[in-house]
Parts: structure tokens; C-alpha cells; sequence
């Protein structure tokens, strides 16, 4: 096998019998694959060997358009240090390919998990730890993502919609306005996908699933969750408080906000141009089109305006 093979394509067999031919595997060759049906932008395993059970993630057909292996795979390893994320145990470079500790007893959580009392204050802690990490070598922040993803979706000669046009120019001078006003960058996760929240009882949620990490604005994260999760604003102050260890200030109330709304722009512009480029089983069409319709309900709201005249 080389770095051509179609890695993304192997069945079970033909994996496990090329697995071994990668560069520096420790790993072995008795291994048994079964296939985990989760996820959207990789091809995803549970990698059985006489000495245990491990995760085994295989990038997906079209995904390097928007993925960087390498910043992945470094967050991977600043999640794991700050106790946050899976041991990351092997990474080959020329595929893509990543072994990490298997998280056993866990499973993706739902929305009913991270709404809970207890889910809030474990999403601010992993937040709050994994922001304290050291910062990675890669940044690229919301609006970079947005950037992107728009010059993504005219490459490809798609004709947006009257509504996903006005999305556009609503938000872009909310941008440039939130960007002058100066980021606070972190370590990011960047991928709010409530499944990529690992949960077990009696045990710590954990983060899986670092494709989108970099280096981010400190509020993207947090105004993401808030917005994803539908979290009233009074709640969502004392929900930062825990985080920050302080009362939120008017202007950082308003960086949620705009985060927030910055998320659901962010991810309808990434589906609009999943749709055209990749050919799975999912309906990036109509996910799109609800981050879009829910990012243009807020543009146009009054609590909007607030939040751009307090920045």
C-alpha cells in the first residue's frame, strides 16, 4: 500500500492486512477491524488486537479539502496533555491515519446530555482546559473559516440563494467590526457537533474529533455551544462566569452572541459547499440550509444590533 491507496475505501480485511505496512507500526499484525458508523468527514474504527482496543481514524474521500492532518493530529496530542482528550498513540503523516486509546464505556453524547446541570459544567471545564493549553501552530479562526468556506463555494460555481446572499452581507460588516475590535486566540476544538462530546457515568467528558482545531477566538467556542444548544441568556451568563471565573462584561456577553450567530454562518457556508464536492449519505443541503435560516433570523434581530454596538 501507498500513500495513493484509497485508505478511505478498505473494508475490514483489506485494512487490517495494510495497516501493518505503515511506516513505524507498533501495533502489530493480528489485527480485527469493526467498522463505527459515526462521523461525516472520516472513515472511522475500532481496531481489535491481542493487547487491546483501540480507535483507528481513516481520513474521508474529499476531506483534505478542508482538513489539516497535521494541526489535527497537534491538537490531538494538546487535548490529550490537558486531560481533555484521548492518549493520541500513533499518526502517519502521509495518510493521515491516527491511532488514539479507545474510550471505553463512553458514548457520543446528545443535546439531553449537554443541557443537563452537570453536561453545562463539564463543557465549560473541557472548554476552560483545553484553552489554557499551549497555543498550536496553526490559527485560523471563525472568520478565516467563513472566508474560506465562501471562496470554497464560488470556486465551484454555485448560484446562492436569495436568502444565503443576505446572510452574507449581513454578516460580513459584523466581521470586519468584531475582528477590529481584537481576538483573544486560544487552542480550538472548532467543532461543536454534540456527538465529538464523549460521555460516561461516573467519569469525565472527554473531546473527540480535532479536524477543524486551531488556534481560534476565545468566545467562538463558548458562543457556539450556547447557540447550538438554544442556552437563554441567563443562564449562558453564569454558565461563562464558571468558565472565566467572573461575571460576564457587556462587551463579552456580546462577543458570545456574535460568536453564536458567526457559528451558524460558518457551518451552513461548510455544508453549502459539502454539497457539491462530496457524495455521502448525508443531507449537507438541508443542514445548510438551517444553520443559514437560523443565522438570518439573529442578523436580523434587535439583540443583534445590541451586540454589534457593544463590541
Amino acid at each position: 500500500m501507498t500513500t495513493e491507496t484509497a485508505w478511505h475505501a478498505l473494508r475490514a480485511d483489506a485494512l487490517a492486512a495494510a495497516l501493518p505496512a505503515l511506516p513505524h507500526w507498533t501495533f502489530g499484525s493480528d489485527l480485527r477491524m469493526e467498522r463505527i458508523s459515526s462521523g461525516t468527514t472520516n472513515v472511522n474504527w475500532r481496531m481489535l488486537s491481542p493487547d487491546g482496543i483501540r480507535f483507528l481514524k481513516v481520513p474521508g474521500l474529499g476531506a483534505d479539502a478542508f482538513v489539516d492532518r497535521q494541526a489535527a493530529h497537534e491538537a490531538a496530542v494538546v487535548a490529550a496533555t490537558t486531560g481533555v482528550g484521548p492518549a493520541v498513540l500513533y499518526f502517519d503523516a502521509a495518510t493521515g491515519i491516527e491511532v488514539s486509546a479507545f474510550l471505553d464505556g463512553y458514548r457520543s453524547s446528545g443535546a439531553g446530555d449537554l443541557l443537563s446541570p452537570e453536561g453545562m459544567s463539564e463543557v465549560m471545564r473541557l472548554y476552560r482546559q483545553l484553552h489554557g493549553g499551549e497555543l498550536l501552530s496553526v490559527t485560523k479562526t471563525l472568520f478565516d473559516m467563513i472566508d474560506e468556506h465562501r471562496a470554497q463555494i464560488a470556486a465551484t460555481g454555485r448560484t446562492l440563494q436569495p436568502y444565503q446572499r443576505e446572510v452574507q452581507e449581513r454578516w460580513q460588516p459584523i466581521q470586519e467590526r468584531y475582528v477590529a475590535a481584537g481576538l483573544e486566540l486560544v487552542p480550538g476544538h472548532n467543532d461543536p457537533n454534540p456527538p465529538n462530546f464523549m460521555v460516561k457515568a461516573g467519569a469525565p467528558m472527554m473531546l473527540i474529533d480535532f479536524d477543524y482545531a486551531a488556534n481560534t477566538d476565545r468566545y467562538y467556542e463558548l458562543g457556539a455551544y450556547l447557540t447550538i444548544l438554544g442556552i437563554p441568556a441567563d443562564v449562558r451568563s453564569a454558565l461563562f462566569a464558571r468558565y472565566a471565573g467572573a461575571e460576564p462584561t457587556e462587551g463579552q456577553l456580546a462577543r458570545l452572541y456574535l460568536s453564536g450567530v458567526g457559528t451558524l454562518v460558518k457551518w451552513g457556508h461548510w455544508a453549502l459547499y459539502n454539497s457539491v464536492v462530496r457524495d455521502i449519505d448525508f443531507d449537507y443541503e438541508k443542514y445548510g440550509a438551517g444553520m443559514l435560516l437560523g443565522a438570518l433570523t439573529m442578523l436580523r434581530s434587535d439583540e443583534c444590533a445590541r451586540a454589534v454596538a457593544a463590541l
